[in-house]
């Protein structure tokens, strides 16, 4: 028995070799569960204390003059470190509804219709915006996700929303985004299209890659190697790309690495004070603008945490979004135990209330062990079943590409579709009024009207559409292009007693190229009835 034993131990200690000698020579990867573990507890953390620090600079200077340095601290904006239990918010509320698709379907590979089952049982008003509102009314009308991203069906495409609904995907493929693109492709193409897709994956990459890093690297190091590799994921030709490389430059010859507020204002006169790269500004929750914001707080953040949340919650426009990217990101390189020794805090609350946005999930109070937990036998399954590696003892074996992934070979793509706001002077409202202050709406304004109400407006173009908000008050409106009656059309729908935002009410595609006028009249009765935006194909 004594022999076989040793020939065992022998045999044990040389497969531990082996292992160790393919970590080496880049073959596999070898990544310990209970380190890893504590590092998905770390993301969740971290996502947190970063959402909730930049929460109260959501959207509060989104053009000069902007925060600074100067307003974080003691007294003033600072870090949010005591909620107990932490409340979800749209930064992590629907990556928790993604992980627990993934255990409800036992498929980490999720289909288009799965995504709509959950979305619909778990995700809805009031605390939900922008694009991704747009895709759940899309989903409650019969729309099967990737169709819910194009620009013809979602006119929030190239909006902020799975910037921050998806990175979880690369955290739940550790040192394989390739594997992690794939996990996260139709998530992202819920509520994302082109540019605002690839930036989604540059932050899905990044979170993948933290598995990979040099661990003798400083933060700092390891944070631009990783930002370098995800930037090979975008098309030269993609604004994203420029923003990038502008933020980077920016960075790179500025003689004071601490006066990060010079390249956010260089940001705000390039991009959103004239049209470059092809990106013209919208709304303070564009893509593009809160992408190059995101750059500015990583690279100027060194990889610490602390100073890059800071950043980040000062930066400007849709704040608190790339701060919990950064914080999701920064928690799963340093794990739980290193986010507690950066704070020197021990004693931060392990609940997480789930309830507080979303609905009927099956456990309404979380904890961040128990979802780390669970994310751990996700990867188990990821591991063998999508790398091709397996689970030996505590530790994950992944065989390890040396292509990491593949730019994508999209040519370059111009998306006709341009926005008519509800606010837009064009517009001629008789008994039609603009209500600001309408978070679910675009622009955060929804025009309504009542009986007998009328809208005009003239464009130049070849196709028109019509975007408003339907409820269980709704009205009917009868549309007509250039004096064509072209029928009557319902605003009445009990989908949701909150309603439906973004819904398409109509929409011509072919009409010739020139100027023509669509009227909106609403009918006799008291009932309420909308205009949210237009969009139309322009006159080029």
């Amino acid at each position: 028995m004594n022999k076989v034993r040793s020939i065992l131990v022998l045999g044990i200690l040389i497969s531990n070799f082996a292992l160790a000698q393919n970590k080496q020579t880049g073959e596999n990867l070898i990544v310990n569960r209970t380190e890893y573990k504590d590092k998905l507890k770390g993301f969740w953390l971290g996502s947190c204390i970063a959402n909730w620090t930049g929460l109260p600079t959501e959207n509060r200077r989104t053009d000069f003059p902007f925060f600074t340095d100067d307003d974080f601290g003691p007294g003033k904006f600072d870090y949010v470190l005591d909620q107990s239990p932490w409340g979800a918010d749209d930064d992590t509320d629907i990556e928790y509804v993604y992980q627990h698709a993934i255990e409800k379907y036992n498929n980490p590979m999720l289909t288009g219709k799965q995504i709509s089952t959950v979305w619909q049982d778990h995700i809805g008003m009031p605390l939900l915006w922008v694009s991704n509102l747009s895709a759940l009314g899309q989903m409650q009308n019969g729309a099967i996700p990737p169709e819910t991203s194009f620009p013809k069906n979602n006119p929030m495409w190239d909006m902020i929303d799975a910037q921050l609904t998806t990175e979880i995907f690369g955290a739940l493929a550790p040192g394989r985004p390739d594997v992690a693109l794939q996990l996260g492709h139709l998530p992202i193409r819920t509520t994302a299209y082109l540019h605002s897709e690839w930036a989604a994956e540059f932050y899905i990459i990044m979170y993948s890659l933290t598995a990979n890093v040099d661990k003798s690297l400083s933060r700092k190091e390891q944070i631009h190697w990783m930002a370098e590799q995800a930037r090979k994921r975008i098309p030269e030709w993609s604004y994203i790309a420029d923003m990038y490389d502008f933020v980077k430059a920016s960075y790179e010859t500025n003689p004071d690495k601490n006066y990060w507020e010079k390249t956010r204002d260089e940001v705000a006169r390039r991009y959103q004070h004239k049209i470059t790269a092809g990106y013209t500004y919208k709304y303070p929750w564009d893509s593009g603008i809160n992408f190059a914001a995101s750059i500015i707080s990583l690279f100027y953040g060194d990889g610490d945490y602390k100073k890059t949340i800071r950043i980040a919650a000062m930066c400007g426009w849709d704040s608190d979004n790339p701060a919990a990217t950064w914080g999701g990101l920064l928690g799963l390189l340093y794990g739980h135990k290193g986010i507690q020794e950066h704070f020197n805090k021990y004693d931060f609350s392990n609940a997480y209330n789930i309830a507080r946005t979303r609905f009927k999930m099956p456990i309404p109070l979380d904890n961040f062990n128990d979802m780390a937990e669970r994310g751990t036998l996700i990867i188990d399954d990821i591991v063998i079943n999508f790398m091709g590696g397996s689970v030996q003892g505590d530790n994950w074996l992944i065989p390890v590409k040396k292509t990491l992934f593949a730019t994508p070979d999209v040519p370059i793509t111009i998306v006709p579709w341009v926005t008519i706001e509800d606010t837009d002077s064009r517009w001629d409202y008789k008994g039609f009024t603009s209500y600001s202050e309408n978070w679910n709406a675009s622009g955060a304004t929804l025009t309504k009207g009542y009986a007998n109400c009328k809208a005009t407006f003239t464009f130049t173009g070849t196709a028109v559409q019509y975007y408003a908000f339907r409820s269980p008050k709704g009205g009917d409106v009868s549309i007509f292009i250039d004096d064509i009656d072209y029928g009557t059309f319902r605003q009445e729908n009990h989908a949701s007693e909150h309603g439906q935002h973004y819904v398409k009410i109509f929409e011509k595609l072919d009409l010739p190229l020139g100027k023509h006028t669509i009227k909106i009249v609403g009918d006799k009765k008291p009932t309420e009835k909308t205009i949210d935006m237009l969009t139309v194909i322009a006159e080029n």
